[in-house]
């Protein structure tokens, strides 16, 4: 779900501007698991269009800035801004993931322990006490994007404790 906020400054509110632009960055909304707020500014400055988005969302926060003698080609610019940032990280999570893969491979002796594996999604502090309470299960490992650890969710009572590891 994408919620856009408009604003401008300037210049007249438009439609036509709020729709090209809300059309361009919906593009986006497959990239992001949870909710997702978009907040775009429109200004004039004598001959300059300049266009500001600022998209929050999964953790994350994603700021671009573009300024032409057109407020179309400025959308443009500034939506291709926004887009090689979200591929970043995207690719930053994919290498996370994989690195974390690759450690895992230690050789325990099986018939000591039971081994499992487990997928750890990226999610904001916010995000992972929301899911982990929908879903009630005992407990959830994480990676935390508010911190840029891997959390453990569990249960004490009727509230969910958030475990963020630390090096002694």
């Amino acid at each position: 779900m994408m919620d856009f906020i408009f604003t401008f400054r300037g210049m007249e509110s438009s439609n036509a501007i709020k729709q090209y632009a809300e059309k361009k960055f919906r593009r986006f909304e497959k990239y992001f698991i949870g909710p997702v707020e978009v907040q775009i500014v429109f200004k004039r400055e004598k001959f300059r269009e300049i266009v500001e988005v600022v998209i929050t969302g999964d953790g994350q926060k994603i700021i671009a800035k573009e300024e032409t003698s057109d407020i179309y080609e400025a959308i443009d610019l500034v939506h291709d801004s926004v887009e090689k940032q979200i591929k970043k990280i995207k690719e930053k999570r994919k290498g996370f993931r994989k690195s974390r893969e690759s450690q895992m491979s230690i050789e325990i002796p099986e018939d000591k322990y039971l081994i499992k594996t487990m997928e750890i999604n990226p999610l904001s502090t916010q995000e992972a006490i929301e899911w982990f309470e929908k879903n009630k299960d005992t407990f959830m490992l994480f990676y935390n994007t508010d911190y840029d650890k891997i959390c453990l969710i569990y249960k004490e009572g009727d509230k969910p404790v958030l475990i963020i590891p630390e090096f002694s």
